[in-house]
């Protein structure tokens, strides 16, 4: 029987990783529309075949690719906020950070935000809100300790717990970024930005979202991140 070696395994993972790289690029060029497996294959240097030796049909692939594009973007929003020391401080880095590569990145922030998707990998654009709503929540608690209202009065989320207030803020924050690029970015499908557009969107949106969690303004503002694209 055969046995796949630690090489053989190897080289598989990378040209899983190969394939998933060719379809993020494609993606962030034209959309989800363009990643197609006849494109994907061509742009990873492989063929048809083998691309469904890892992706066993299309949605396949786009649930890959979707997975794959989204990690990197909340791991860029991630990175910026450990880099903070206070709740304000990383409010207003994900805001800039979010923010900033959406509109240098457009086409890629609407596939990710507002095209349509097949119901699989619709799941994922789930998975990806959720997993930026908890990874602000993760430097919310202390801010929203005072500040909160009575759990009594928020939502369930699941079992018999009311969900924290800082879980629904950091949802609503989440929200808000998405909501504010409809326009511009899906609705009028515009593409380019002027660098006074960008930091005037920022400077509302952090703005906004700082008072909606209750959060003053930080000492030291987030300004020319080394992560923006």
């Amino acid at each position: 029987m055969y046995r796949p070696t630690a090489a053989t395994r190897q080289n598989a993972e990378s040209r899983r990783r190969a394939i998933a790289e060719a379809a993020r690029a494609l993606v962030t060029e034209s959309g989800f529309a363009a990643a197609t497996v006849k494109s994907v294959a061509a742009r990873a240097g492989c063929s048809a075949g083998l691309l469904y030796t890892y992706f066993p049909h299309r949605d396949a692939l786009l649930q890959g690719t979707f997975a794959h594009a989204s990690g990197h973007e909340l791991a860029t929003v991630t990175r910026a906020m450990a880099d903070t020391e206070t709740p304000a401080e990383a409010v207003a880095a994900v805001v800039d950070t979010f923010l900033s590569r959406a509109l240098a990145g457009p086409r890629l922030a609407r596939a990710l935000l507002f095209e349509g998707l097949p119901p699989a990998v619709e799941e994922e654009r789930l998975r990806f809100r959720a997993g930026y709503a908890a990874a602000v929540a993760a430097h919310l608690p202390e801010a929203l300790t005072d500040s909160a209202p009575p759990t009594a009065a928020l939502p369930h989320s699941s079992g018999d717990e009311p969900e924290s207030a800082v879980h629904v803020t950091a949802r609503a924050l989440v929200g808000a970024l998405s909501g504010c690029l409809q326009a511009p970015i899906h609705d009028e499908g515009r593409t380019d930005f002027s660098p006074a557009e960008v930091r005037s969107l920022i400077t509302h949106m952090t703005a906004f979202c700082l008072g909606a969690a209750g959060l003053s303004a930080p000492a030291h503002p987030t300004t020319d991140r080394k992560d923006r694209p």
